[in-house]
């Protein structure tokens, strides 16, 4: 029998029309992560995945290493997904990191027609999208999947990091479909993360082999 969760309530306010607020900050104050989980409402953990998921699946310009900041974020929440805690709780240090709302403007607006776009499609299918083990399922597939986001390597971080966004935005309106669709790119984008590192690391055994 399917558990069904009861205390987790949808948020009746899209996720886009969200996204679409946190970009309408001043531009010349600060954010800090905090104050941002708190700007996500009801589902903040699935919503905050999608913020720290999908810019990585989007083309903007990225100082070295932004992968891996977010990476770190998106393993905390996934595991917090995994276990079923029902609030945002990451370390001090990140909550205190402060974020400028001119960068918060610019991934919002890349962010919004993306979201709108795939939440024109969702609508509640099947029931397993509203069980505990979905939600624990997609927290699973998302630490796996995390981790590859999190590895500073070219080809393993947008493809995993769509998957997340779409898992976390079909569980927000038990859409198993969409849900469906999120795992399958998440396992794709995993795969390639894992044949870019195993790859990696045979070519350096070769030369290894080779010089020495």
């Amino acid at each position: 029998m399917i558990k069904y969760i009861k205390n987790r309530q949808l948020d009746s306010v899209p996720a886009s029309v969200i996204i679409k607020k946190i970009g309408e900050k001043d531009l010349e104050s600060q954010t800090t992560i905090a104050e941002l989980m708190q700007d996500f409402q009801d589902n903040g953990i699935l919503l905050a995945m999608i913020f720290f998921a999908l810019p990585i699946a989007v083309p903007l310009p990225y100082p070295p290493g932004f992968t891996t900041v977010v990476g770190v974020p998106l393993i905390i929440l996934s595991y917090q997904l995994l276990i079923g805690s029902s609030t945002v709780k990451l370390p001090q240090k990140i909550n205190d990191y402060k974020i400028k709302n001119s960068i918060l403007n610019t991934i919002s607006n890349k962010m919004v027609p993306i979201v709108e776009s795939v939440e024109k499609y969702i609508k509640p299918r099947y029931g397993f999208a509203k069980s505990v083990y979905c939600e624990q399922l997609i927290g699973l597939i998302s630490l796996i999947a995390s981790i590859a986001i999190a590895i500073p390597l070219p080809f393993t971080n947008a493809i995993p990091a769509l998957g997340i966004s779409v898992m976390c935005l079909g569980q927000l309106n038990r859409d198993g479909l969409v849900i469906g669709a999120g795992i399958l790119i998440s396992f794709i984008g995993t795969a390639i993360a894992s044949a870019v590192v195993f790859g990696g690391l045979a070519l350096i055994k070769s030369l290894s082999n080779f010089i020495f």
